[in-house]
């Protein structure tokens, strides 16, 4: 791959996310509101987000499959059957028929391609973009989703649903559309199984599956990385399933106001998407990481303990930018010291880990909510976030250093972090 070919495709890669996280944004707003149609229980609220992260359980089976295939295949057929889902749910809200199962059951759909893609998506990215970029690229992708998910797609959703409660469904399924042809036009790159004909040659699912295990487990400082994102995640799953009562209850903003107030607080997403390689040269990685750890539990308490909406929106933002630069710097590093031919299989598997708890988390929030005031666990959550740094702060700094000296050793052996 030549260096202007990789820059050509990373650009067309770039151009689908970006096309497709508009129709995300749009979705993303409307679907809660749909659900605050039908119930106002903040229980039953969280139902929706716990389907559409329960595909999570099946991550390390979508990992060995982003190893087997053709990843650009894999990437294109995942974005097909979520337009038809979210088309069909288009058909079922003009025809009146739509209830709060019906939701439910397309957010699994929508949560099982989602879980397919994110893995294939992120075991692609390196074989398009050289390693010493891959910060940068993470960081790009995640601001073209924060642009035209949340600050562009999120107040359309808005506007849409109050013109028409199917409108912004059709806006979505149109989306992936338009992505999958712009994923048509990226190279191929086969998988394992490519070119073997029959089954005694084709790799055991069985045994890449351990292998993914073993992968993570060999290799301490991403096994401490992945319980972290599995803590950070169970509290971001706490407050992000209550996001629109926050707003509408505890804010009292209107609902056409939701998506505005999400996608003010997504312009600090954008500045950490922006800054996290400037932050990571700088400070470290994880030293940068870290931080943004801090920012992402300081906002959540604030959040929870503040009812002026400018105040919220503000950390709304300081929330998003430290979610943004522990992501782009996290991710990178997985990418870059992962073998490309396994990274499917150890990316299942660490987000199994690293987001599986995020149903557990939004069932916790809806009932904490519906015990006491919305805005509690904004506060537990924060709270819970800064705990977590205070106790893993310092063993993930130090393991990071030994493995950037064992690297930048002219003779370094080759083995895991310490």
């Amino acid at each position: 791959m030549t260096a202007g070919a990789g820059r050509g495709a990373f650009a067309r890669l770039w151009a689908s996310t970006a096309v497709s996280a508009l129709g995300d944004g749009v979705r993303l707003t409307a679907l809660p509101l749909l659900a605050l149609s039908l119930t106002t229980d903040p229980l039953l609220i969280s139902l929706v987000t716990v389907a559409n992260w329960l595909p999570l359980l099946l991550s390390p089976l979508a990992g060995v499959w982003a190893d087997l295939a053709d990843r650009r295949a894999l990437l294109i057929g995942v974005d097909l059957m979520r337009a038809a889902a979210v088309l069909v749910l288009t058909l079922t809200v003009v025809t009146g028929v739509v209830s709060l199962p019906v939701v439910c059951a397309v957010a699994v759909v929508l949560g099982l391609g989602e879980t397919v893609h994110v893995i294939a998506s992120q075991s692609y990215l390196p074989m398009v973009v050289d390693t010493g970029r891959l910060a940068a690229a993470n960081g790009r992708l995640h601001v073209a989703q924060l642009i035209f998910r949340d600050s562009a797609g999120q107040p359309l959703g808005s506007l849409a649903f109050v013109a028409g409660a199917g409108l912004p469904f059709l806006i979505d399924g149109v989306s992936f559309l338009l992505g999958v042809a712009l994923l048509a036009t990226l190279p191929r790159y086969p998988g394992a199984s490519a070119g073997r004909t029959g089954k005694s040659d084709a790799p055991r699912r069985r045994t890449m599956l351990l292998d993914g295990m073993r992968l993570l487990r060999a290799d301490r400082l991403l096994a401490t990385l992945a319980g972290m994102l599995g803590a950070l995640n169970f509290f971001m799953g706490v407050t992000g399933t209550l996001e629109v009562l926050y707003v509408v209850r505890w804010l009292g903003l209107p609902e056409a106001a939701f998506g505005v107030f999400l996608a003010v607080g997504a312009l600090g997403g954008i500045v950490g998407g922006l800054l996290n390689a400037r932050l990571a040269g700088r400070f470290g990685t994880f030293p940068a990481a870290l931080g943004g750890m801090v920012l992402m539990g300081v906002a959540m308490l604030l959040t929870g303990l503040v009812r002026h909406a400018l105040v919220a929106a503000a950390c709304f933002a300081v929330m998003a930018l430290g979610a943004a630069v522990y992501q782009a710097l996290t991710v990178s590093f997985r990418q870059a010291t992962t073998p490309p031919d396994r990274l499917g299989r150890l990316n299942g598997v660490y987000r199994l880990i690293g987001t599986g708890t995020i149903p557990l988390g939004a069932l916790a929030g809806g009932a904490l909510a519906k015990l006491v005031q919305v805005n509690v666990p904004y506060v537990a959550a924060g709270a819970g976030v800064l705990l977590l740094f205070a106790v893993v702060a310092r063993p993930v700094v130090r393991r990071g250093a030994a493995l950037e000296q064992r690297a930048a050793a002219p003779d370094a052996p080759a083995g895991a972090a310490p």
